[in-house]
């Protein structure tokens, strides 16, 4: 196993099968997302896109959530945070003008659920304790949601006396469990727990707390068995399609993305295990 071991609020675990765990490291914050993790979280999903040996990325928290939101403690302290007043990746902090300030944290932290759904690599969020305002939206941009027992989801925005779109949820929420459902949850700000997320469909599945990274490696090992050209132009069909303006756009979009992977040296290994009553063995890439 291959560890990143240099961000403060991150943990990764680059594993030596292609699977990349990020884990949400701030549990005395109960992992809320403030400039710091913004920064790091970014910087790493930058990696990730050009990175051709994670295939599959697992999204998790440390401790008993998995995120509570945007730290609001954090963001009163920015005249006071040595971090951000001695280091230039965060001089948008040091202007006087608060609507500056606002601006560029919106927009730093909703790059991270556009690059959630940028990188090649599925994206399969294991949950459990809270998971609030921005904790919330991190999976919704997730391809895959499992729930501990202990999951609680919140579209806390409303509550906080701002809107209740925010971070994409109100993309997200409506595509992956229908627009009254969703509505309810952003309009109300309300708890949904696990058992109500699994009803709904907000989560794949709910496992025991101490299951959900076992249960996601489950699922990642039944992907890291694929082709990764295959699997990467899956990903970006989805991602396109799920906004398509037709079944003919999207057919053609699918049409292309078998045209290339059927010319593939992966498509040819995989007709001859088929045969051959094997695994297929893929090669890296």
């Amino acid at each position: 196993m291959v560890f990143i071991t240099e961000y403060k609020t991150l943990k990764i675990e680059e594993r030596e099968d292609g699977i990349s765990i990020i884990t949400l490291n701030r549990p005395e914050r109960l992992n809320a997302i403030n400039f710091e993790l913004i920064e790091e979280f970014l910087d790493y999903l930058d990696r990730l896109e050009n990175n051709y040996d994670i295939h599959v990325v697992i999204l998790t928290g440390e401790g008993r959530a998995f995120s509570a939101g945007l730290d609001l403690k954090d963001m009163g302290s920015l005249n006071s945070n040595p971090i951000y007043m001695n280091s230039d990746k965060f001089r948008y902090l040091k202007t006087k003008d608060p609507i500056k300030v606002t601006f560029m944290l919106q927009r730093r932290i909703t790059q991270i659920m556009i690059k959630l759904r940028k990188i090649p690599q599925p994206v399969i969020a294991a949950i459990k304790g809270p998971a609030y305002g921005g904790g919330l939206a991190l999976s919704l941009a997730a391809d895959i949601r499992i729930a501990g027992e202990s999951t609680i989801f919140c579209n806390a925005f409303i509550k906080i006396g701002v809107s209740g779109a925010d971070c994409g949820s109100t993309y997200w929420l409506p595509r992956i469990i229908g627009f009254s459902d969703a509505a309810e949850i952003i309009y109300t700000g309300k708890d949904v727990d696990a058992k109500e997320a699994e009803r709904i469909r907000l989560v794949s599945r709910v496992v025991p707390d101490n299951a959900i990274i076992d249960e996601a490696l489950k699922i990642a090992s039944n992907m890291i068995d694929k082709s990764v050209l295959g699997l990467r132009l899956t990903k970006e069909a989805l991602n396109i399609n799920i906004d398509a303006p037709s079944l003919e756009a999207a057919i053609e979009l699918e049409n292309r993305t078998q045209n290339v992977t059927s010319q593939s040296i992966d498509t040819k290994e995989a007709s001859r295990a088929f045969f051959e009553k094997r695994k297929p063995k893929f090669g890296k890439w």
